[in-house]
């Protein structure tokens, strides 16, 4: 039995809204401690600093994710049998063809999966701004690939990467004298 053509994943409105909720409540914890709202925090101390920290690392994290949750339309990811498109890496398709592995990586208990594709495809991906930044920071903690993670999608990673998984085993059988063919 063969798996539909196309599978689209949206984003998960729950995890938008909790992500949303928990920026919120840590920004103004932040902004509490910050503008020593307890008489605890004395002037100039660390945790004063702290909070002017966590005032501006959660504003700026929640001001993302209420632009991305705003912005985000249409499924994020979308497994065809030629190929997968994660718009928070790039708008063009990933071909199934050109994986050569795809691999979980774990961090803080979340589990991401990594493909490492041809370095000439990947050269001529048009990655959005946070993959081009985080490509190389990936690659240093052990994450040599394009990053897809299932968290905020309404799947869960086991079932992505078991999806991908088939779709990278069909490319293989479809070419197989091919020398670039995946390993899952």
């Amino acid at each position: 039995m063969s798996a539909p053509e196309k599978i689209e994943i949206p984003a998960s409105p729950l995890a938008m809204a909790t992500g949303v909720f928990l920026g919120l409540s840590m920004t103004a914890l932040s902004g509490a401690m910050a503008l020593r709202m307890s008489d605890d925090i004395k002037p100039g101390s660390l945790p004063q600093f702290m909070g002017y920290v966590g005032l501006i690392a959660f504003g700026f994290g929640t001001i993302f994710m209420i632009w991305r949750a705003l912005a985000t339309k249409g499924p994020v990811v979308t497994l065809t049998d030629s190929g997968v498109t994660d718009t928070r890496i790039a708008t063009q398709e990933i071909p199934w063809a050109c994986v050569l592995t795809m691999s979980t990586w774990q961090v803080q208990r979340q589990n991401i999966l990594v493909f490492a594709i041809d370095p000439a495809v990947e050269a001529g991906l048009s990655l959005t701004r946070m993959a081009r930044w985080s490509r190389e920071s990936n690659k240093r903690l052990g994450a040599d690939g394009l990053c897809v993670a299932a968290r905020g999608l309404k799947i869960d990673h086991f079932a992505l990467a078991q999806m991908c998984s088939e779709r990278i085993m069909r490319a293989r059988v479809e070419k197989p004298g091919d020398a670039t063919a995946p390993t899952p």
